[in-house]
Protein backbone atom coordinates (compact mmCIF):
# COMPACT_ATOMS: atom_id res chain seq x y z
CA UNK A 1 0.00 0.00 0.00
CA UNK A 2 1.29 3.63 -1.22
CA UNK A 3 -0.70 7.05 -0.21
CA UNK A 4 0.56 10.42 -0.42
CA UNK A 5 -0.63 13.07 2.03
CA UNK A 6 -1.63 16.42 0.26
CA UNK A 7 -1.84 20.12 1.84
CA UNK A 8 -4.58 22.15 1.39
CA UNK A 9 -3.90 26.07 1.38
CA UNK A 10 -1.20 26.74 -0.83
CA UNK A 11 -0.70 24.08 -2.52
CA UNK A 12 -3.71 22.46 -4.36
CA UNK A 13 -5.33 26.03 -4.55
CA UNK A 14 -4.02 29.27 -4.22
CA UNK A 15 -3.08 31.43 -1.17
CA UNK A 16 -5.70 33.67 -0.39
CA UNK A 17 -6.69 36.03 2.64
CA UNK A 18 -10.42 34.51 3.12
CA UNK A 19 -10.32 34.83 6.59
CA UNK A 20 -8.97 37.95 6.81
CA UNK A 21 -12.02 39.29 3.64
CA UNK A 22 -14.45 37.32 5.13
CA UNK A 23 -14.20 39.07 8.71
CA UNK A 24 -13.78 42.56 7.08
CA UNK A 25 -16.79 42.12 5.02
CA UNK A 26 -18.82 40.73 8.03
CA UNK A 27 -18.23 43.99 9.85
CA UNK A 28 -18.31 46.40 7.38
CA UNK A 29 -21.77 44.51 6.47
CA UNK A 30 -22.80 45.09 10.23
CA UNK A 31 -22.01 48.87 10.19
CA UNK A 32 -18.28 48.58 11.58
CA UNK A 33 -15.36 49.93 10.03
CA UNK A 34 -12.05 48.70 11.27
CA UNK A 35 -8.60 49.07 10.13
CA UNK A 36 -7.04 46.22 8.85
CA UNK A 37 -4.39 45.76 10.93
CA UNK A 38 -6.52 45.03 13.57
CA UNK A 39 -8.23 42.92 11.83
CA UNK A 40 -5.20 40.66 10.64
CA UNK A 41 -4.11 41.13 14.49
CA UNK A 42 -7.20 39.13 16.01
CA UNK A 43 -7.68 36.69 13.59
CA UNK A 44 -3.13 36.21 14.26
CA UNK A 45 -4.45 35.31 17.70
CA UNK A 46 -7.83 33.68 17.34
CA UNK A 47 -7.04 30.55 14.64
CA UNK A 48 -5.22 27.61 16.13
CA UNK A 49 -2.94 27.44 13.44
CA UNK A 50 -0.94 30.52 14.05
CA UNK A 51 -0.37 28.41 17.89
CA UNK A 52 0.07 24.96 17.12
CA UNK A 53 1.78 24.12 20.17
CA UNK A 54 -1.63 24.11 22.14
CA UNK A 55 -3.63 20.99 21.32
CA UNK A 56 -8.09 21.44 21.89
CA UNK A 57 -9.35 17.55 21.68
CA UNK A 58 -12.31 18.84 23.43
CA UNK A 59 -13.32 21.85 21.16
CA UNK A 60 -13.46 20.13 17.91
CA UNK A 61 -16.21 19.79 15.11
CA UNK A 62 -19.08 22.48 15.49
CA UNK A 63 -17.09 23.34 18.82
CA UNK A 64 -14.12 24.71 16.91
CA UNK A 65 -16.29 27.41 15.58
CA UNK A 66 -17.15 28.15 19.06
CA UNK A 67 -13.92 28.20 20.51
CA UNK A 68 -12.79 30.52 17.22
CA UNK A 69 -15.48 33.40 18.05
CA UNK A 70 -14.88 33.14 21.89
CA UNK A 71 -10.78 34.21 20.86
CA UNK A 72 -12.38 36.80 18.84
CA UNK A 73 -14.44 37.91 21.56
CA UNK A 74 -11.87 40.50 23.29
CA UNK A 75 -11.21 42.12 19.53
CA UNK A 76 -15.05 43.17 19.53
CA UNK A 77 -15.34 44.76 22.88
CA UNK A 78 -11.87 46.47 22.09
CA UNK A 79 -13.87 48.27 18.67
CA UNK A 80 -17.01 48.20 20.11
CA UNK A 81 -18.60 45.73 18.25
CA UNK A 82 -22.14 45.30 19.51
CA UNK A 83 -23.64 43.03 16.85
CA UNK A 84 -21.43 40.13 17.55
CA UNK A 85 -23.53 37.18 16.96
CA UNK A 86 -24.84 38.76 13.40
CA UNK A 87 -20.87 39.31 12.90
CA UNK A 88 -19.93 35.56 13.40
CA UNK A 89 -22.73 34.47 11.55
CA UNK A 90 -21.95 36.46 8.44
CA UNK A 91 -18.44 35.97 8.58
CA UNK A 92 -19.28 32.13 9.18
CA UNK A 93 -21.14 31.91 5.94
CA UNK A 94 -18.68 33.70 4.20
CA UNK A 95 -15.42 31.47 4.77
CA UNK A 96 -18.53 28.55 4.23
CA UNK A 97 -19.21 30.19 0.52
CA UNK A 98 -15.69 28.64 -0.54
CA UNK A 99 -15.83 31.43 -2.96
CA UNK A 100 -11.73 32.21 -2.62
CA UNK A 101 -10.70 29.46 -3.66
CA UNK A 102 -8.77 28.93 -7.17
CA UNK A 103 -7.43 25.49 -7.47
CA UNK A 104 -4.17 25.05 -9.55
CA UNK A 105 -4.38 24.49 -13.00
CA UNK A 106 -2.14 21.00 -13.01
CA UNK A 107 -3.86 20.07 -9.19
CA UNK A 108 -6.57 18.03 -11.00
CA UNK A 109 -4.02 16.26 -13.18
CA UNK A 110 -1.71 15.21 -10.65
CA UNK A 111 -3.94 13.91 -8.08
CA UNK A 112 -5.37 11.55 -11.39
CA UNK A 113 -1.61 10.80 -12.06
CA UNK A 114 -0.64 9.60 -8.79
CA UNK A 115 -4.49 7.25 -8.51
CA UNK A 116 -3.55 5.83 -11.89
CA UNK A 117 0.12 5.33 -9.84
CA UNK A 118 -1.45 2.86 -7.12
CA UNK A 119 -1.32 5.69 -4.69
CA UNK A 120 -4.00 6.69 -2.23
CA UNK A 121 -4.31 10.39 -1.80
CA UNK A 122 -5.31 12.04 1.27
CA UNK A 123 -5.49 15.79 2.74
CA UNK A 124 -4.22 16.49 5.81
CA UNK A 125 -4.86 20.14 6.74
CA UNK A 126 -5.07 22.76 9.09
CA UNK A 127 -8.11 24.09 8.19
CA UNK A 128 -12.34 24.26 9.24
CA UNK A 129 -13.80 21.62 9.63
CA UNK A 130 -15.89 21.67 6.99
CA UNK A 131 -12.69 21.38 4.55
CA UNK A 132 -14.39 18.38 2.67
CA UNK A 133 -17.34 20.57 1.37
CA UNK A 134 -15.26 23.00 -0.45
CA UNK A 135 -13.07 20.13 -2.05
CA UNK A 136 -16.19 18.66 -2.85
CA UNK A 137 -17.48 22.03 -4.39
CA UNK A 138 -13.99 22.41 -6.48
CA UNK A 139 -14.12 19.30 -8.17
CA UNK A 140 -11.66 17.03 -6.48
CA UNK A 141 -13.07 14.92 -3.96
CA UNK A 142 -13.48 12.05 -6.58
CA UNK A 143 -9.17 12.23 -5.96
CA UNK A 144 -9.25 11.44 -2.28
CA UNK A 145 -9.82 8.18 -0.22
CA UNK A 146 -10.27 10.82 3.30
CA UNK A 147 -9.13 13.76 5.35
CA UNK A 148 -7.27 14.64 8.28
CA UNK A 149 -8.22 17.86 9.14
CA UNK A 150 -6.96 19.77 12.69
CA UNK A 151 -10.50 21.14 13.28
CA UNK A 152 -11.76 17.79 13.56
CA UNK A 153 -8.76 16.16 15.76
CA UNK A 154 -7.42 19.32 17.72
CA UNK A 155 -3.85 19.29 16.61
CA UNK A 156 -2.58 21.50 14.05
CA UNK A 157 0.86 20.78 11.91
CA UNK A 158 3.41 20.60 12.38
CA UNK A 159 2.61 18.41 15.92
CA UNK A 160 3.55 15.31 14.43
CA UNK A 161 0.00 13.53 15.81
CA UNK A 162 -1.77 14.82 12.87
CA UNK A 163 0.41 13.03 11.08
CA UNK A 164 0.83 10.22 13.15
CA UNK A 165 -3.36 9.69 13.02
CA UNK A 166 -3.69 10.40 9.46
CA UNK A 167 -0.62 7.55 8.94
CA UNK A 168 -2.94 5.06 10.56
CA UNK A 169 -6.25 6.38 9.13
CA UNK A 170 -4.38 5.12 5.07
CA UNK A 171 -3.91 1.95 7.22
CA UNK A 172 0.15 2.55 7.58
CA UNK A 173 1.04 2.33 3.89
CA UNK A 174 4.61 1.20 3.04
CA UNK A 175 5.58 4.21 0.53
CA UNK A 176 3.86 7.59 2.20
CA UNK A 177 4.83 10.92 0.97
CA UNK A 178 4.06 14.44 2.37
CA UNK A 179 2.91 17.37 -0.08
CA UNK A 180 3.07 20.91 1.03
CA UNK A 181 3.99 24.59 0.66
CA UNK A 182 5.34 25.30 3.87
CA UNK A 183 8.88 24.41 4.57
CA UNK A 184 7.24 24.23 8.71
CA UNK A 185 4.02 22.80 8.92
CA UNK A 186 4.44 20.29 6.16
CA UNK A 187 7.50 19.30 6.05
CA UNK A 188 8.87 19.29 9.68
CA UNK A 189 5.94 17.82 11.18
CA UNK A 190 6.02 14.90 8.28
CA UNK A 191 9.27 14.09 8.46
CA UNK A 192 9.33 13.82 12.21
CA UNK A 193 6.40 11.10 11.95
CA UNK A 194 8.37 9.36 9.35
CA UNK A 195 7.40 10.73 5.88
CA UNK A 196 9.11 10.88 2.56
CA UNK A 197 8.67 14.99 1.86
CA UNK A 198 7.69 17.06 -0.81
CA UNK A 199 8.25 20.99 -0.68
CA UNK A 200 6.06 22.31 -3.74
CA UNK A 201 5.74 25.96 -5.11
CA UNK A 202 9.79 26.36 -3.24
CA UNK A 203 10.06 29.11 -5.95
CA UNK A 204 8.76 30.73 -2.81
CA UNK A 205 11.88 29.27 -0.86
CA UNK A 206 13.62 26.09 -0.86
CA UNK A 207 13.59 23.53 2.19
CA UNK A 208 16.88 22.17 3.27
CA UNK A 209 14.81 19.55 5.28
CA UNK A 210 12.61 18.60 2.58
CA UNK A 211 13.59 15.08 0.63
CA UNK A 212 12.14 17.06 -2.99
CA UNK A 213 11.74 20.83 -3.77
CA UNK A 214 9.40 21.20 -6.92
CA UNK A 215 8.36 24.28 -8.21
CA UNK A 216 5.21 22.90 -9.32
CA UNK A 217 3.04 19.97 -8.65
CA UNK A 218 3.86 18.47 -12.17
CA UNK A 219 7.30 17.68 -11.25
CA UNK A 220 6.11 15.50 -8.62
CA UNK A 221 5.41 12.85 -11.58
CA UNK A 222 9.24 12.50 -11.50
CA UNK A 223 9.02 11.40 -7.96
CA UNK A 224 6.10 8.91 -7.84
CA UNK A 225 6.62 7.49 -10.87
Amino acid sequence: MKAIFWDFDGTLVHRNNESFCALREALQLNGYMIDDSYIRAALHIAHPWNHWETSYEDQTGEKWWDRLFSKLSEFYEQHGVMEVDKVNSTYKKRILSFSCYTVYDDAALILEYCKKQGYLNYIISNNYPELPQAVEKLGLADYFSGYMISADIGFEKPRPEIFRQAIAMAGNPEICYMVGDNPVADICGAKEAGMRTILVHSARGLSEDADYNCESLAEITEIVK
